[in-house]
């Protein structure tokens, strides 16, 4: 197809009308800037390829794992938002075994809360953060300068790991560190409570401050219990983690979507870490290459408002724009109707008007 296409392009997402059919590609895809670049450098050829996300999955995706009609089911449950974002993240990096991700939804729909699985989904969201072959992800965890924990909590029942008389733990290398799921505090609007935290890169190496040590550590996505609205969703509540590694003497963030066991972790150590067997690792992705606009906090807004729709219409409810513009994220932004309706359309979805009723009952499909 080399004649021009008709398309719109925004901040937050692209529509192309591509053989008589519009697609919408919102800003948390991850082809969401390679199509942004094809299209301004008038590149038409490539653009079917990065719409066509039914072919890429098919192509790659076997057992549990299934698409219909571009729908993403794992075990007949759909799947939407940052978890499908993060198959096609993997696609693009060229992984060819389907394990990591597999493990990845299968631990995830194991999650007791469905908040919390919620929640997860606009922190994974806001960081891409890497996973490992078992499907448990890694993030990063500050702590004082002789591995102790920043805080202690005498009502936290820890049950695993080493407490002082301050009921702070030990987070060495190797650790690892559970406490009853009951002592996390499962309300994302309490902000400085109790359970164990991690963060992404920026708010971990914050925490740990110049004095103090940061490291990478790994937690099952099942025993994700809350995130924390304050600080732009950068760090969550669990009730069990493992200390991966001790990143202090690099303060180099992880850039990879697969972390593999029994491999230098880039950065970590010395020039051995960066050597060019390594770089050329099939899970190798640099973010920084394919999307260099900086998340904001409207960004995140938005990835939360577009979780919550999306849940509503896997239940069957096309919720109103009254409604939306009566959550907590909408009244902090200062969005009202008028406001909702723009968004909702820039998210792709769909705005039922009525000349018969006040904009407030417009519905969202």
């Amino acid at each position: 197809m080399s004649e021009k296409l008709a398309y719109n392009l925004s901040e937050n997402s692209i529509t192309v009308f591509w053989d008589g059919k519009p697609y919408t590609v919102r800003n948390d895809n991850a082809n969401f800037a390679q199509l942004r670049r094809a299209l301004l450098e008038a590149r038409y050829d490539d653009v079917g390829e990065l719409l066509d996300i039914k072919s890429a999955v098919e192509d790659f995706v076997e057992g549990s794992v299934e698409v219909k009609n571009e729908v993403v089911y794992y075990n007949g449950h759909r799947l939407h938002g940052v978890v499908v974002d993060k198959l096609l993240d993997m696609l693009r990096a060229g992984m060819k075994d389907s394990t990591p991700l597999t493990n990845y939804i299968s631990r995830l729909l194991d999650n007791p809360s469905s908040n919390s699985v919620e929640e997860l989904y606009t922190f994974l969201g806001y960081r891409s953060l890497p996973i490992t072959p078992e499907g448990k992800v890694l993030g990063y965890k500050g702590v004082q300068k002789d591995f102790w924990s920043s805080t202690g909590n005498a009502d936290t029942i820890v049950l695993q790991g080493e407490t002082n008389e301050r009921h702070q733990i030990l987070n060495e290398v190797g650790a690892t560190v559970e406490v009853q799921r009951r002592c996390v505090d499962d309300n994302k609007d309490r902000h400085c409570s109790h359970g164990l935290h991690i963060g992404s890169y920026d708010y971990a190496d914050g925490w740990a401050g110049s004095d103090g040590r940061l490291l990478l550590v790994e937690f099952d996505p099942q025993d994700a219990v809350s995130v924390p609205t304050d600080c732009s969703f950068q760090k969550l509540r669990v009730s069990k983690y493992t200390v991966v590694a001790d990143l202090t003497d690099s303060r180099v963030e992880l850039n990879k979507i697969v972390y593999q066991p029994n491999k230098p972790i880039y950065g970590s150590n010395s020039d051995e870490d960066e050597s060019d067997d390594y770089e050329s690792d099939d899970y190798d992705y640099d973010y920084e290459d394919d999307y260099d606009n900086e998340v904001t906090d409207e960004d995140i807004s938005r990835l939360e408002l577009r979780n919550y729709i999306e849940n509503k219409l896997d239940e069957g409810i096309q919720p109103s724009l009254n409604l939306i513009a009566s959550l907590k994220v909408c009244r902090d932004e200062g969005w009202r109707c008028k406001d909702v309706a723009v968004i909702v359309q820039d998210l792709g979805f769909t705005l039922n008007e009525s000349d018969d009723v006040a904009l407030s009952a417009w519905t969202v499909s």
